[in-house]
């Protein structure tokens, strides 16, 4: 049993690899890819026409394939034979690029160079679409077996940490996170994030710290605009849990609160050094359409009228079927009944994707924008299902609850 247990997560691994081998003609080579391989060909020495040629190459090579999967479900096309000029029609539609083409807008890309500086020799090998494609599964994988370390951390038994690795790459995450975009680097950071969270309330403040500031610094430098919003969430979580939980007024939550109010003030001046483009900038692209309509006056006053429209429509969307709404609760009550602090934290860094899709109130992307709220589900879950199992038990065999009370070797 215990073989079983040791081998299970790299088995999970491959499995989850494999499906996605399987799946990757099916995978969508988007404008956002397109945009971050045009940024590895450059990083590899191409000029930067050179770089689009590639690119857009890629990207109409996929689309034409993904027209002729379209039409092998359609019940009248599926009998003609394959059209040979798409290809060739993508790249002459777009000989000067893929728009959006406004410099304001390519700006929001070129803050974010760590995911096509990671992929570029993956590109140069494989070809812009599986060269993107595989450092994001890696990084969906890596986030898999980050989760199984949490939860061990946490005190979950190895069955149980691996139900929450196993959910990391089933649900929405393992989706999103097989794509040749950032959604891979992004959630498996976060998760470097909350098992900082975890070390620092076991007193591991070292390991906490460096694992905290590591995953923060590279996630910035991948997609800022997350990590923006991930630690000012930590900042009000590790600051609650002082206000609330008398157990968890210890050093290591007080280390968390200063841990991530420095990633905080750091990320705030790199911005501001940077001039990197921020949630003003983020407004316009929203109501302008990425800048092909005139920029709008009032961005803020917009904004509230399409969150109300927003968030009203999915309310009744997930009525009909709430399941995600169903997962979150019982996610909430496993994190909670295990330790509020971590659970203060493990919805901070959920919740910050509601925040986003609350900035970027946008109907057809919603799910990617707020994917990261899985993770109350891939981490509170199990914990529920462990404390369901052991209450059959006598009290003493329950798992521990007031986490933050336990060091890292064990004591109280």
């Amino acid at each position: 049993m215990r073989r079983i247990h040791k081998i299970a997560p790299s088995l999970t691994v491959v499995v989850f690899v494999l499906l996605h081998v399987f799946a990757y003609p099916g995978t969508r080579f988007a404008n956002d890819s397109y945009r971050y391989a045009r940024s590895a060909y450059e990083f590899l020495g191409a000029s930067h026409q050179e770089a689009q040629d590639k690119a857009l190459r890629a990207y109409c090579a996929d689309t034409a394939a993904m027209l002729q999967r379209n039409r092998m479900l359609h019940q009248i096309d599926f009998r003609a034979p394959v059209r040979p000029h798409e290809f060739q029609e993508c790249l002459t539609q777009y000989a000067k690029g893929l728009n959006p083409s406004n410099p304001r807008y390519e700006a929001l890309f070129h803050a974010r160079p760590a995911y096509p500086l990671l992929a570029a020799p993956f590109v140069r090998l494989l070809g812009a679409k599986a060269g993107l494609t595989t450092v994001a599964l890696a990084f969906t994988a890596l986030g898999g077996l980050l989760v199984l370390v949490l939860l061990r951390a946490l005190r979950a038994p190895p069955s149980v940490a691996w139900l929450g690795q196993c959910l990391y790459y089933v649900t929405p995450i393992g989706l999103w996170g097989g794509r040749p975009m950032t959604e891979g680097p992004v959630l498996a950071l976060m998760v470097a994030m909350l098992l900082a969270a975890v070390w620092l309330y076991q007193g591991r403040w070292a390991a906490g710290a460096l694992l905290s500031v590591g995953a923060f610094a590279l996630g910035f430098a991948v997609k800022y605009s997350s990590f923006v919003l991930v630690a000012p969430c930590l900042v009000a979580a590790s600051a609650l849990a002082l206000m609330l939980v008398p157990q968890a007024r210890h050093r290591g939550t007080h280390c968390l609160l200063v841990v991530s109010l420095f990633e905080s003030l750091a990320a705030f001046a790199m911005s501001r050094a940077l001039r990197l483009p921020g949630l003003e900038a983020s407004l316009q692209d929203t109501f302008s359409l990425h800048w092909t309509y005139a920029e709008v006056t009032h961005p803020w006053r917009l904004l509230a009228r399409l969150d109300v429209n927003y968030w009203w429509q999915w309310l009744q969307r997930e009525a009909l079927a709430p399941s995600l709404l169903f997962l979150l609760a019982l996610g909430a009550w496993g994190a909670m009944s295990r330790s509020v602090p971590i659970a203060l934290c493990l919805i901070a860094v959920g919740g910050a994707g509601l925040l986003t899709a609350a900035a970027h109130p946008v109907a057809m992307e919603g799910d990617r924008l707020y994917v990261q709220v899985w993770l109350i589900v891939v981490v509170g879950l199990p914990l529920l299902v462990e404390r369901l199992r052991m209450s059959g038990r006598s009290s003493d065999a329950l798992p521990a609850r007031s986490d933050p009370l336990l060091r890292s070797d064990g004591r109280k």
